[in-house]
């Protein structure tokens, strides 16, 4: 997890590095050492290395792009009463072998800044960089074997000791070793023979950095949390960039936050201005193998070389065959299936109801009330909640029946859950008979966990009952996994949860790790009845977005993510409970696995919904406390929790405070003149 970012005053950003930058790396420490001996330099391949064994420790000075600076660092118990290491032993041939998890230092193996950026602070603020990863990992230190450029052109005129001891009382000003005091180092002692490089005749100063120095630059707020606020949200940068937005773009496009992303990784977003985030959205759900991880990136970058899209409606290519395989493999069903990749979930979605149309010869679609499926002309028609996602938008599809949904937490009074949920049942048969006939119906739709309604878990009968109406009458049951699927409640399809298994399942958003994808994946006669040429779109099964399916799949299905999938869905569990049980304006907490949500209300008793505005606001606080965050539920009084499946936990409990408090803000105003349980 790459979690330093820190926007220096002139633009320029500090960062952990990246596989990408490595070839950068190599150059630089060229360019900064230009007589160090070829046997003692880091190489491309051994930065990689460094990143591999301790990501934390190794940092980069980004101008864009572009490398300007950067340190590497290991963590080792330190021997002071032994100093005979040299430079080559503590690399080993480039490897960092002296790395030890539990280190009780961190020990600079390097510090570099290209010569035009010098004068400008990047060394101390690596050094400040350093510190915040000594008190986030708990170390005693910095330790570090300085050279000392100054004595090269000396050495014929004073000994090593003089020259130390000078620089040492203030009479002689090294470049590299007066900067290091002034940043705080403490000399220990001058180093013979540590590296080889005639620059500084083959010296080196031992150096220490104790943690309870501090650093010019460096906060301690910041290393041990994961949220960085330099600005308020949205900052100078990002009001201009959100004007630009307003500008140029259409303003019934929707915007949850005025967060203004620069870079993101893993469960971190970094914007414009500095700020780092804590992301509890994730592209709606799209993000459960987080923010550019780096596998889906070197597979997209390898791709890219090869070939960037023949169309699969002209040319085979082996990601669109291989994705279609697996997908094939890991869906749920004993049967022969096939699979269709389109561009989005709502594509595969009326791709699933044309095959189902096609297959069953009907016409007629079942959906249900709070239903969300896509914004296309059919999906819409699908979709529920009319005045945020239809208004003005008719006419719409024909040949749709809506029906209702049990939602337990708005059980009729005088009714029991399971009561409520028979009627729910009954309502469904009885619309075979008032609304349609089974005989009419192609396919019966349903989310297994309503996504936009507001995470609302099919009651098990419920949908067990649809599974055999379909059987009884040939209806084919299409599960819409867009947004639930994909390992998002903990495994890799939501109906698995059920044990159920629909004819067809729509996946897409976590499906592609960001990349635009969307999959039909279901009974190979079902997927086989439409005509030569009858399906299929220019950019579909893009081989970019399926060489990043293939690796999101590889990783979400590893048993260990999904452990981890799940340990977090119980902290979130815990957390919203407490909440539910602390303020009145928690309803309801639900959902499946850690796919959760809160519902609030402004008052528990009768579960009016929370005003709107009301749940903005404390989306709006989350926000501005470093956390970006959602709505949803059909009256827009629901947040939701869509986080990276592979997120820390400490980072969760943190961003979770961040909402936790936002709520407290909220409830105090609205309950705190009633009187109401204590907040």
């Amino acid at each position: 997890m790459r979690w330093y970012y820190r926007k220096l005053a002139d633009g320029v950003v500090i960062t952990q590095a990246r596989p990408e930058h490595a070839a950068q790396l190599e150059e630089l420490q060229r360019i900064c050492f230009p007589t160090l001996a070829e046997e003692q330099r880091f190489k491309l391949a051994h930065f990689l290395k460094h990143m591999e064994l301790f990501e934390d420790g190794q940092l980069v000075v980004l101008d864009g792009d572009s490398v300007v600076g950067a340190t590497s660092t290991v963590r080792l118990d330190f021997d002071f009463n032994h100093v005979d290491h040299t430079f080559a032993e503590i690399i080993q041939g480039g490897w960092l072998t002296s790395h030890e998890p539990d280190g009780a230092w961190l020990y600079g193996a390097d510090l570099s800044v290209r010569p035009e950026y010098r004068g400008r602070g990047l060394a101390t603020a690596l050094y400040a960089a350093r510190q915040e990863v000594v008190w986030r990992l708990k170390l005693k230190g910095q330790v570090t074997a300085g050279m000392i450029p100054g004595y090269g052109p000396l050495k014929e005129t004073m000994p090593a000791e003089e020259y130390y001891d000078g620089v040492l009382a203030g009479r002689i000003r090294d470049p590299t070793l007066s900067m290091q005091m002034n940043v705080g180092f403490e000399p220990r002692g001058l180093l013979a023979n540590y590296l080889n490089d005639p620059v500084c005749d083959n010296y080196s100063v031992l150096l220490v950095l104790d943690s309870e120095q501090d650093v010019r630059g460096a906060s301690r707020e910041h290393a041990m949390s994961y949220i960085r606020l330099n600005t308020e949200i949205p900052g100078p940068k990002a009001k201009q960039l959100l004007a630009r937005r307003a500008a140029a773009m259409p303003s019934g496009l929707g915007r949850a936050t005025d967060v203004v992303v620069e870079r993101a990784d893993g469960a971190l977003v970094f914007d414009v201005d500095g700020n780092t985030l804590i992301d509890l959205a994730g592209g709606i759900g799209m993000l459960a193998v987080g923010h550019s991880p780096a596998p889906v990136v070197q597979a997209i970058q390898r791709q890219a070389e090869k070939f960037i899209h023949p169309c699969a409606l002209v040319t085979t290519y082996e990601p669109y065959v291989a994705l279609a395989e697996l997908l094939n493999e890991i869906t749920p069903g004993a049967f022969a299936k096939k699979t269709l990749l389109a561009n989005s979930g709502a594509e595969a979605v009326e791709n699933s109801v044309k095959l189902a149309r096609k297959y069953t010869g009907r016409s007629t679609v079942i959906c249900f009330e709070g239903a969300y499926h896509g914004r296309t002309l059919l999906t819409l028609s699908l979709t529920s909640k009319y005045g945020l996602f239809k208004s003005g938008f008719g006419p719409f599809a024909p040949e749709i029946v809506r029906l209702p949904i049990p939602n337990v937490y708005r059980t009729p009074p005088g009714m029991s859950e399971d009561e409520y949920v028979s009627f729910g049942i009954q309502q469904l048969e009885q619309a075979m008979v008032t609304q349609v006939e089974p005989s009419a119906v192609a396919a019966i739709i349903i989310e297994p966990v309503q996504g936009e309604a507001g995470f609302l878990p099919v009651p098990p009968r419920f949908l067990e009952r649809i599974r055999e109406l379909c059987d009884q009458h040939g209806i084919v049951m299409i599960a819409d996994e867009v947004q639930c699927g994909c390992g998002r409640t903990g495994r890799l399809f939501a109906v698995e949860h059920y044990g159920i298994v629909p004819d067809l399942i729509v996946s897409a958003k976590s499906l592609g790790a960001g990349m635009p994808i969307g999959a039909v994946t279901g009974r190979a006669e079902i997927m086989d009845s439409a005509h030569l040429g009858g399906i299929g779109s220019t950019y579909g099964g893009s081989p970019m977005a399926c060489v990043a399916a293939l690796e999101s799949l590889r990783i979400i299905r590893q048993p260990d993510f999904l452990a981890h999938a799940n340990r977090l869905g119980g902290v979130m569990r815990e957390v919203l409970l407490s909440w539910k049980k602390q303020w009145p304006i928690v309803g309801d907490v639900r959902g499946l696995g850690p796919m959760l949500l809160v519902e609030l209300v402004s008052d528990p008793e009768t579960k009016t919904p929370l005003r709107p505005d009301d749940t903005l606001r404390i989306i709006r606080q989350a926000v501005s406390k470093g956390v970006v965050l959602i709505r949803a539920g059909l009256y827009s009084n629901c947040i939701r929790f869509l986080p990276p499946l592979n997120m820390p936990e400490d980072m969760l409990r943190e961003a979770l405070k961040a909402v936790g408090d936002s709520i407290a803000f909220v409830a105090q105003e609205k309950f705190a003149a009633a009187g109401s349980r204590t907040i």
